[in-house]
């Protein structure tokens, strides 16, 4: 898992659900000669023992305590409203007459503009390109078979409704008129 994204958490953070803590043992544990002393200590087991990172940064802390000083609710809503987001994003693109990608089940939507004529992998770039020019919003693209597809990613705590707003006047704008 991400938590950076999801979460809105610091980068370098990642997680690993693990449901056999036995082969996860056999995966990652590691014994070196100088670390015979700490052999004898009978304390529970140490997520360095459970590891490749061994005494590397603890970056559980990250996770752990904004979730223990905050708790659940404030990570809900807000990745709640992300989501609400990009679904409400792909509703109103499809409005403008943009081609969409999949029904965004995260905080992805992958959407593009046809033109009437020309080469429509060339105008999405184009479209991208003048939309970052722009600088208030940030999209992204990627390839879905031999399509350039331009993709909203909602991730940003920063990101909210009139976020969203400002990009789907901006797309209104550069392709009003084709």
């Amino acid at each position: 898992m991400d938590p950076h994204k999801g979460l809105f958490l610091p980068y370098g953070l990642g997680m690993v659900l693990v449901k056999n803590k036995q082969a996860l043992m056999a995966s990652q544990y590691y014994r070196a000669n100088y670390m015979q002393d700490a052999l004898a200590a009978d304390e529970e087991l140490s997520p360095a023992e459970a590891s490749p990172e061994l005494t590397k940064h603890f970056r559980g802390l990250r996770l752990w305590l904004p979730l223990k000083l905050l708790g659940l609710q404030p990570f809900r809503a807000c990745l709640e409203e992300k989501l609400m987001l990009a679904r409400y994003f792909y509703a109103e693109i499809k409005k403008l007459g943009f081609e969409t990608g999949p029904y965004p089940e995260l905080s992805v939507a992958s959407y593009r503009y046809v033109p009437k004529s020309g080469d429509a992998n060339a105008f999405n770039k184009k479209l991208m390109d003048e939309i970052i020019k722009d600088g208030r919003v940030f999209i992204s693209s990627t390839m879905l078979e031999d399509r350039f597809m331009l993709r909203l990613a909602v991730l940003s705590f920063r990101t909210h409704l009139s976020t969203i707003n400002i990009l789907l006047d901006l797309l209104k704008e550069k392709t009003k008129g084709l």
